[in-house]
């Protein structure tokens, strides 16, 4: 014990020693390395040991919840115990030429200086970055390079926001960014960084919040709180939006007991979990790989995974940051880990496939998947067709694509195709105009119901989605929808631009899916897997994405009785009219092709057609002497 303790003191001293030398605070990381020269460990477990030496050490103290500073800094001690109800911040916010920080730069601050809860000053610049300013940057948030040029440099305006921000707590969503643009230029023109005490509204909002939000970027808490200032990525809007924010979670905080800028820094810390202690259900966990199945004391399964190795991960479960919230009741729920060893991660991802769809685990996110699934439906079948989102393959005379990951992503990727083509979005199957449609008088929608020439135009819109669904990577509706963008923030409207941008990432991320979908089930063959007894071979028969067959073949001897059937039952599969897929079918099929395609060290994989499959035993056989051994 009095050699750990000495051990701390040490690292103690020499972490001191590097704040004096640096005078800048020390990243979570770097003090880690420097108290215990750790070279990786799970980020919780590395807040944790660093913890206990600051609190420990009256000469260190957070600065933000992963920076450590020394205590004798005035820009850092005298803040960090104000009331918060007392306490001066500045929320601020960067507009910047790209993401990447010292390389990057910022074309426009924006900042809100609060004395309590209460506005008191307000400061925007815009900043010459001294190179052109991106159009994708352009078209998100109207800053164009000849806005910016012959505006002052940033170093002038890094000095003026420093006194606008001095004595204050520094507050950004997503803190890391902000911070570490401004740390770049201060570090390339005077040698410095910034030493004030930092919260982070993304960090603490995922600590009060927990899984009530599914994201929490700017415009969902924005959404979320009512905030009178929306964000709309211009610095000065969506700092007032986060101070905003920052308020309704400060209030969040206070009653959770929080009381000083100190107490709600530590919240924007990784939270300790409480399943470290249950780290002996993972004992006697195998090696290699396979599936793992968390079952509570009535032996319910709450969780299935899959593991290349199974006692590395079973064992990650209860070391690091907390994981998703179902997945972490899952655990603390656990009475004990079923394990059951397999040959190869290919052969653990299907069954892990098989097991989610039967059991249905609560806390599998792909559990409610196994169900009918979301597509996207063009119904060609009606007088005045539609495209839909359904919970099943479109019936004869449809145009189906999908499924889809979830229904959300469906939504937002049919919406964008309406509003690229000009299509309907009223559910009567032969529409009467009466003159009340706002989508035909705003000319979003092309207006069939009035015939003549509007009909005319319809079905030329309605051609354009068919083809667009059967080869849905890019097309006309980006091209339409990129137009229409540019030509929105060429007009100054930059919400509706950045509305449209929303619609084209999702247009994109769907058509990327179902692109996805179809080369897979254009893909065939044989996979060969290790075995979990070494004397023999995994063979899995693959047609269309799909496995239909699956044998052990011997790796000594002739093999071609156990070959034979195999690729008779891939050449019956090739030879059936593919039906489209289910949720559960569309996951095997990115399994199988991917392993068609790049099937990695443990596996070797031959490709076969329809008119190849008898021909390709020898093949076969030959090559399952290749496969390695089980790991």
């Amino acid at each position: 014990m009095a050699a750990v303790a000495q051990l701390t003191l040490d690292g103690a001293d020499r972490l001191h020693e590097l704040l004096c030398t640096r005078r800048a605070p020390v990243g979570l990381s770097e003090a880690a390395a420097c108290l215990f020269a750790l070279r990786s460990a799970p980020s919780a477990l590395v807040h944790q040991l660093v913890d206990e030496v600051v609190r420990a050490d009256p000469r260190l103290v957070w600065r933000s919840a992963n920076e450590v500073a020394l205590s004798e800094w005035d820009e850092v001690a005298p803040l960090l115990d104000v009331p918060l109800e007392q306490a001066e911040y500045v929320v601020f916010d960067l507009e910047t030429t790209g993401t990447r920080a010292g390389v990057s730069r910022i074309v426009e601050l924006g900042a809100v200086r609060m004395s309590g809860f209460s506005e008191a000053a307000r400061m925007q610049r815009l900043v010459d970055p001294g190179c052109l300013v991106p159009a994708q940057i352009t078209q998100i948030t109207g800053i164009a390079t000849h806005h910016v040029r012959g505006r002052p440099r940033v170093g002038p305006v890094l000095d003026e926001f420093l006194r606008f921000s001095s004595g204050a707590v520094l507050v950004a969503h997503n803190a890391r960014f902000d911070i570490g643009f401004v740390d770049a230029d201060l570090g390339r023109l005077r040698s410095a960084r910034l030493a004030a005490p930092v919260i982070d509204t993304v960090a603490l909002a995922r600590r009060l919040l927990g899984d009530r939000l599914e994201r929490m970027n700017l415009g969902t808490l924005a959404e979320r709180f009512d905030t009178e200032v929306r964000p709309c990525h211009r610095a000065l809007p969506d700092a007032l939006a986060t101070a905003e924010v920052l308020v309704r979670l400060l209030g969040l905080a206070q009653e959770r007991g929080a009381a000083t800028v100190a107490d709600v820094i530590g919240l924007c810390a990784p939270e300790r979990r409480r399943v470290r202690t249950r780290r002996g259900l993972a004992k006697g966990v195998p090696t290699g790989p396979g599936v793992y199945l968390f079952r509570d004391a009535n032996d319910a399964v709450l969780y299935v995974g899959k593991a290349t190795d199974l006692r590395a991960r079973v064992r990650s479960y209860f070391s690091g940051g907390s994981l998703r919230a179902p997945v972490e009741r899952a655990v603390e729920a656990a009475a004990r880990i079923e394990t059951r060893p397999l040959g190869s991660e290919f052969e653990a991802a299907l069954l892990e496939l098989e097991l989610i769809a039967g059991l249905r685990p609560p806390a599998n996110a792909r559990a409610p998947r196994a169900g009918p699934g979301v597509y996207l439906t063009l119904t060609l079948e009606e007088q005045v067709p539609r495209l839909r989102v359904t919970s099943g393959p479109g019936p004869p005379g449809t145009i189906t694509a999908g499924p889809l990951r979830s229904r959300a992503q469906a939504e937002a990727a049919a919406g964008a195709a309406r509003a690229a083509f000009g299509l309907r979005v009223c559910r009567p199957r032969l529409p009467v105009d009466d003159g009340t449609c706002l989508a035909g008088i705003i000319g979003s929608c092309h207006a069939p119901c009035r015939g003549g020439e509007h009909l005319d135009r319809y079905a030329d819109a309605v051609e354009e989605a068919r083809l667009w669904l059967e080869a849905p990577a890019g097309g006309a509706p980006a091209r339409h929808l990129d137009e229409r963008m540019r030509r929105l923030s060429a007009e100054h409207r930059f919400e509706d631009a950045a509305a449209v941008r929303d619609q084209l990432a999702a247009l994109r991320t769907a058509g990327r899916a179902v692109e996805r979908l179809r080369r897979a089930r254009s893909r065939s063959g044989v996979i060969l897997a290790p075995d979990t007894d070494d004397r023999f071979v995994q063979a899995f028969a693959c047609a269309g994405g799909r496995v239909v067959a699956r044998r052990r073949l011997p790796r000594a001897g002739d093999g071609r009785l156990e070959a034979e059937p195999l690729l008779a039952a891939l050449a019956h599969g090739l030879d059936e009219r593919p039906a489209p897929f289910s949720p559960t079918a569309a996951e095997q099929a990115r399994i199988v092709s991917t392993a068609l395609v790049r099937p990695g060290r443990s596996l070797r994989a031959v490709a076969v057609d329809a008119t190849g499959a008898m021909a390709a035993a020898a093949r076969v056989v030959r090559l399952r002497g290749a496969v390695p051994l089980r790991s």
